[in-house]
């Protein structure tokens, strides 16, 4: 380390990739702190409405939003989801939870349904005066990393330097390659992303669509159809606006090199929803209705990631980059927000910490790589709970089909309970005020009235599962894989 003047000390910047939940989220909670950061997305300005569908807001989530204060924009935003119903495909009803006698009185949020362009929108607003340091038509191609500090190149020929990197930038991260790239010392292909130890992969297809109100469903409810090889999650939104998406197992489970890519013209998108119109999403609701009443709708694959590098030396990689799920656990953005905020707790010990003089690259890296063991721990857990919820919906295989309907018809509630827990393992801003409703969410999970031995049996037969996929995946790895 080498010893500078006070005005290169104070210098501390920040560049976050992505226009993203994890990177909007990181941008706020640095500038609560006067953090120099930019914000550089590929795409040339904000997300059209009806672009994405929507998302669900968990009381984990809400937390860090809370200490941002944008939970109020957003409430007025959202729909509390105020039940939730699991069905079979022909109409038959597994169970109805009532959903505002969990969240909002364990944890003191409601679980919420928000269009993910409105989410956005409203995290780019909270930034007020650092709007300006958002920079649209911004694509990274090239990381060029000194003793203290990188330098991020964009395609129109710009460049940014900053002390740290972070990559914020979605599934198919330019920041994640880079790090990965980095991290096992091997050659770059062009378009080539055969890195790591975990593997990124397809294994279903997802229809999302977004419909207009029918009268046969109303505001906040949410509803799950289970079926042989698919299964539906319908939310309806503000004003009876209608969120679905439709999880299809594919033939067989794609590696990232090989991800299929889905024709987005509707007579494609007919043909393939053409086996489903007749399945019940509720007692008297059938696909049909939705799906002849759509506004807009898309098929993409739903990848799995978990990686195993998120860090190289002043980069680090939060959010979809390193760590996506399926929908089924409603915890993908969740966690991003999650690890941001983590992150950002990181950032503001290492700038407390420099002292007299700047870190260097590994001084950053150790830092980093503590952060990452510790995030990656609790990222483990949901992406296993959301890898066996999606293949016990969608009945994949004996095992999972009964524990799919033994969970549904008789643990419902614990089981929303045990993803959304607000507990010591969930992250918030350590430099921010805690948010007025922690306390009362500690009190009622403290004296609530779940069932200790349902919530205990809930949580064994996740670990049990859990641990018997890790251990068939450890004797059954390929010679050769496509790894991301």
């Amino acid at each position: 380390m080498e010893n500078l003047s006070a005005k290169e000390l104070e210098r501390f910047e920040v560049i976050i990739i992505g226009f993203s939940v994890a990177g909007l989220t990181l941008a706020n909670a640095l500038s609560r702190r006067k953090v120099d950061y930019v914000v550089l997305e590929a795409q040339k300005g904000l997300p059209a409405p009806f672009t994405g569908n929507a998302l669900t807001l968990l009381p984990n989530g809400a937390r860090v939003l809370s200490q941002l204060g944008v939970l109020e924009d957003i409430e007025a935003a959202s729909q509390p989801i105020r039940s939730h119903s699991t069905w079979l495909a022909n109409g038959y009803l597994i169970k109805t939870v009532d959903m505002m006698q969990l969240p909002s009185t364990r944890h003191g949020y409601d679980s919420v349904v928000i269009a993910r362009w409105d989410l956005i929108q409203i995290l780019y607003n909270k930034l007020l005066g650092d709007r300006s340091r958002v920079v649209f038509n911004k694509r990274a191609i090239d990381f060029d990393q000194s003793s203290s500090g990188v330098k991020v190149k964009c395609t129109d020929g710009s460049s940014y330097t900053g002390n740290i990197v972070v990559g914020a930038d979605g599934v198919h991260s330019v920041t994640r390659k880079e790090v990965l790239w980095r991290r096992q010392d091997i050659s770059r292909t062009l378009g080539s992303v055969q890195y790591g130890s975990l593997i990124l992969t397809s294994e279903y297809s997802g229809i999302y669509g977004i419909s207009n109100p029918i009268s046969e469903l109303h505001p906040g409810q949410a509803h799950r159809t289970y079926g042989n090889g698919f299964s539906f999650i319908i939310n309806v939104g503000k004003h009876g606006r209608i969120y679905w998406l439709l999880s299809i197992k594919a033939k067989e489970t794609s590696p990232y090199l090989h991800l299929s890519r889905y024709a987005q013209d509707q007579a494609s998108i007919d043909q393939h929803v053409r086996p489903f119109l007749n399945v019940h999403i509720s007692s008297n609701v059938l696909f049909r209705d939705l799906y002849y009443n759509t506004k807009t709708c898309l098929h993409v694959g739903l990848e799995e990631l978990l990686s195993e590098n998120w860090v190289s030396g002043n980069i680090v990689c939060i959010g979809d980059s390193v760590h996506k799920m399926t929908p089924n656990l409603a915890q993908g953005a969740n966690c991003a927000i999650e690890s941001a905020a983590s992150l950002a707790n990181c950032l503001m010990r290492i700038r407390n910490k420099r002292q007299g003089c700047i870190f260097d690259k590994c001084s950053y890296e150790a830092r980093l790589r503590s952060w990452e063991a510790s995030r990656k721990h609790r990222m483990k857990f949901f992406y296993a709970c959301s890898w066996i919820l999606a293949r016990c919906e969608s009945f994949r295989g004996t095992l999972f089909k009964a524990l799919g309907l033994y969970i549904g018809s008789y643990h419902g509630e614990q089981v929303i309970s045990y993803i959304s827990d607000i507990d010591g393992r969930a992250e918030y801003l350590d430099f921010l005020p805690e948010p007025p409703r922690v306390s009362k969410a500690v009190l009622c999970v403290e004296h609530g009235n779940l069932f200790r031995l349902n919530y205990f049996v809930v949580k064994t037969a996740f670990a049990l599962l859990d641990s018997s996929l890790r251990l068939w995946q450890l004797c059954s790895q390929p010679g050769e894989a496509n790894r991301c």
